[in-house]
């Protein structure tokens, strides 16, 4: 063998070599970085299929505590906010009323009478009691993500101000009648009582009453939907009466 033929055949092994050990190295590069085989197809699919319905429990637990979280966040907002308030002014209403006051005098048929009219004024003030809000008059609902606040209808209070009262001239229509009218204390009494009565009428026909409860259901939303808003802005707020 001459030596131009032995190089040749020391080429031809070094390259044999070289795709060999190119080979080796391909083989144990896919073999670490490919995913290892299951040794029982049937035992790895149950393993997997556990493991994800674990981690699904788990992912809807963990939905549940933050929902329940908000929940009772909103709620205690709520009520710590409500131990702020007392009786809530919602709604006022002037009214008036005009009386006519006979006075008979101490003679018999008329001949000492005379009589008067007066003008009343007052102020109904209408209120919604949040000091007793607790637990029971919460509701939240998670999936329409909604408050409801139950809430007592409002209460009326007439206040009747004498030191606006005005009044006409006396008319002495007996024939022994003069002077002014004056009302003894229990007249006086009686005349602001049948006044008041009067009034209260003149609310009722009027519908302050409702009118009194469309405000309050604004007012209480108009305090409550942005504490809530500042735990949730996806919560919104309603209000209703208790029945």
């Amino acid at each position: 063998m001459d030596k131009k033929t032995e190089r040749i055949i020391r080429a031809a092994a070094l390259v044999i070599c070289a795709v060999a050990l190119l080979a080796i190295l391909i083989h144990a590069w896919k073999a670490l970085t490919s995913p290892k085989t299951p040794a029982a197809s049937g035992s790895a699919s149950s393993g997997t299929v556990e493991a994800e319905a674990q981690d699904g429990m788990w992912v809807e637990e963990t939905e549940l505590e933050t929902e329940e979280d908000i929940t009772l966040s909103i709620m205690e907002a709520v009520l710590g906010k409500a131990q702020q308030r007392k009786n809530l002014i919602v709604f006022e209403q002037s009214i008036s009323d005009i009386i006519k006051v006979t006075d008979e005098g101490s003679l018999p048929w008329g001949l000492t009478s005379k009589y008067q009219y007066i003008k009343y004024s007052g102020t109904a003030t209408y209120t919604v009691d949040l000091r007793g809000i607790n637990e029971e008059h919460l509701s939240v609902n998670e999936n329409t993500k909604t408050l409801t606040i139950y809430i007592p209808h409002t209460e009326q209070n007439l206040d009747i101000n004498e030191e606006e009262t005005q009044a006409d001239e006396t008319e002495n229509v007996g024939i022994f009648s003069i002077g002014d009218l004056k009302l003894t204390e229990e007249a006086r009494s009686e005349v602001i009582e049948d006044v008041r009565q009067n009034m209260e009428q003149k609310l009722k026909a009027e519908k302050a009453a409702a009118n009194a409860d469309r405000m309050a259901k604004l007012s209480v939303w108009e305090i409550y939907q942005p504490v809530v808003t500042s735990v949730s802005p996806e919560y919104t707020v309603v209000v209703e009466f208790l029945s």
